[in-house]
């Protein structure tokens, strides 16, 4: 009975290992620029690129992969690329809350995979956002928009095509 006992215990944790949920291949996450006086356990301090700035950004992502049900990659002329991400119904209505209430802010966009995580895209948030999409015009490359669309369904495309 003990030889039984220590057998199932190894099929047991294998069988659980099965069903921790699976690792994203991209993480995308947008940051709302946060006020300097929030403190440390709020807001972290970062570099900002366009224009070169000092800034502060809320340590919790606004919008992150886990709102995003679709994209839409676009190839610039100049070999990089952009992508439209389409928000499901919490994302958009998060995106639309905080476009409305944080005008003029900056909505800081990073991009994650297994070589690391970088700063992708400044959006100056300057209107109300109420179709539920955010635009990246530039920055991305092919290995994370392929990398993108093995996540997330590609808008426009049909789910049997897939």
């Amino acid at each position: 009975m003990k030889i039984v006992r220590l057998l199932l215990l190894p099929l047991l944790a294998c069988s659980f290992l099965g069903m921790a949920k699976k690792q994203p291949l991209v993480s995308v996450r947008f940051y709302l620029e946060a006020n300097a006086r929030d403190g440390t356990s709020f807001s972290t301090p970062t570099k900002l690129h366009n224009p070169d700035r000092d800034a502060f950004m809320e340590r919790i992502p606004s919008i992150s992969e886990r709102d995003i049900e679709g994209v839409f990659p676009v190839e610039n002329a100049d070999g990089t690329f952009g992508c439209v991400f389409q928000l499901d119904r919490h994302g958009s209505v998060g995106l639309q809350t905080l476009s409305s209430e944080r005008r003029g802010s900056t909505l800081l966009g990073l991009i994650g995979s297994a070589a690391g995580a970088r700063q992708l895209v400044e959006l100056r948030i300057d209107k109300p956002i109420t179709d539920g999409r955010i635009y990246v015009p530039r920055g991305m490359n092919q290995v994370e928009i392929d990398q993108l669309k093995k996540q997330f369904p590609t808008i426009g495309q049909s789910a049997t095509k897939k």
